[in-house]
């Protein structure tokens, strides 16, 4: 569960439930794209992924998907431009 599906079932604060969770040493995930899966990301983007279909395959968001992206130094799409898949 994440630390904010935690806090609605428990009603308490997501502040409250990330400390109790650091208080008892639970690993937190972290948020955005994994450095080890940028590469990965990023192949899969140029090969004509949408954003939305790269988040999805690494469990993040969109924009956590693009930030990783363009920080890696691909060139953006605009929005809606899909590449035609490669054969």
């Amino acid at each position: 569960m994440s630390i904010a599906e935690l806090s609605r079932k428990f009603g308490i604060y997501t502040r409250t439930a990330a400390a109790h969770m650091v208080r008892r040493s639970v690993p937190l995930r972290q948020r955005g794209l994994a450095v080890e899966d940028t590469a990965e990301a990023v192949r899969l983007y140029e090969s004509g992924m949408t954003l939305m279909e790269v988040g999805l395959r690494f469990g993040v968001s969109q924009g956590a998907a693009r930030r990783a992206v363009a920080a890696a130094g691909a060139t953006i799409r605009p929005r809606g431009r899909q590449l035609a898949p490669t054969a």
